[in-house]
């Protein structure tokens, strides 16, 4: 157990009693006592340490039952719960092993580096890592420890809070012990200290290491395997080659200016066509022949918008050279002899058969 000074007040008295204990009640529970005494409630935390102590029935000495009573009884809290402690006469020793963490101190120094300004009196920090648990309701391991070594001119109950705070928010998990300079430490501290290695915030943080690739070797099959994949390997080698297919060309799209061209004469020829039309009322009106006259003539119309775009001219009418809108019927006029025409039978009419 840690001397404490008759003279000593409540807050000194709790930091030394959790020094004391440090290695037999669990790393949370330390840390969140610091936590309480830190934010200027010795009370709280003494109760804290009190239910831990209850709760796994952790062996404490008679002096440490003492100090504990008096920080209750100091801090107005329910002193009677010191007396339900498991005090022995002997208190066993942890044996822990402690060594050099895992990990590099590269979160460890960006993690504190907000808080740097204010960890008043800091004169050293070291960093090692326990190997063994702690407590009954302990947590995984290895455990990083942070020590810190306070001067006279700073306070350890600030600069724990302002680490503990600090590593909590990176999300770091880290057991926390802080000591004054010059004080008498505890068996657990002296063997921590003695495997750690000094922390620096200011030194900026070491470069990862990078290391060699990893070559990669052949994996050599067993000559069984070997032999049985030979004939697969021979018919492979040994399998004609596929001739090549011929991949068939998209046809050619017709160009742009012939495409437009002909657009352009349909459009004018489907506009004349419409010009043409007769309305349902006159239509009703026409004769046969009329009608007939009027389907020739939209026939030539578009016979001469087909020679004009370059396409086969259609014959159309009859075979005697008469043009094709002129003949409404076989024999060109529409079943009537031109004018000045012989008949059909080639006889002239008499003037007595015209009388009669």
């Amino acid at each position: 157990m840690v001397d404490v000074a008759e003279g000593a007040g409540p807050v000194d008295r709790l930091h030394n009693l959790l020094l004391a204990m440090t290695g037999r009640v669990d790393d949370d529970g330390i840390n969140s006592a610091r936590e309480l005494l830190g934010i200027g409630q010795p009370g709280a935390a003494a109760e804290y340490l009190t239910g831990c102590l209850l709760a796994g029935r952790i062996p404490v000495s008679s002096s440490e039952q003492y100090h504990l009573r008096r920080v209750l009884d100091e801090t107005r809290s329910t002193h009677v719960l010191a007396d339900r402690v498991n005090v022995v006469d002997s208190v066993p020793v942890d044996a822990h092993r402690f060594g050099e963490p895992a990990e590099d101190d590269g979160d460890l120094v960006a993690a504190l580096a907000p808080v740097a300004a204010r960890l008043q009196g800091v004169r050293g920090l070291w960093c090692a890592s326990r190997t063994t648990p702690a407590g009954v309701s302990y947590g995984a391991v290895p455990r990083r420890i942070l020590l810190a070594e306070v001067s006279p001119e700073g306070s350890t109950t600030a600069v724990a809070y302002q680490l503990i705070e600090a590593l909590r928010r990176a999300g770091i998990n880290c057991s926390v012990d802080v000591f004054d300079s010059g004080a008498e430490l505890p068996e657990y501290h002296r063997e921590a200290l003695a495997a750690a290695h000094r922390v620096r915030l200011d030194a900026p943080p070491a470069p990862p290491v990078e290391r060699p690739a990893r070559e990669e070797r052949p994996v050599e099959r067993p000559a069984e395997q070997q032999r049985a994949a030979e004939p697969q390997r021979r018919a492979v080698e040994e399998r004609p080659a596929e001739p090549e297919r011929s991949i068939p060309q998209p046809a050619q799209p017709v160009s742009q200016p012939e495409h437009e061209t002909a657009l352009a004469q349909a459009a004018e020829a489907q506009a004349e066509a419409n010009a043409m039309r007769v309305p349902p009322a006159v239509d009703a009106k026409l004769t046969d022949r009329e009608r007939n006259l009027l389907r020739k003539l939209h026939e030539e119309l578009a016979q001469r918008e087909q020679d004009r775009s370059g396409g086969p001219r259609r014959q159309n009418g009859a075979n005697n050279g008469e043009e094709g809108w002129t003949s409404t019927m076989p024999g060109g006029t529409g079943g009537f002899p031109p004018i000045g025409a012989a008949p059909a039978n080639n006889q002239a009419y008499t003037p007595q058969q015209q009388r009669s």
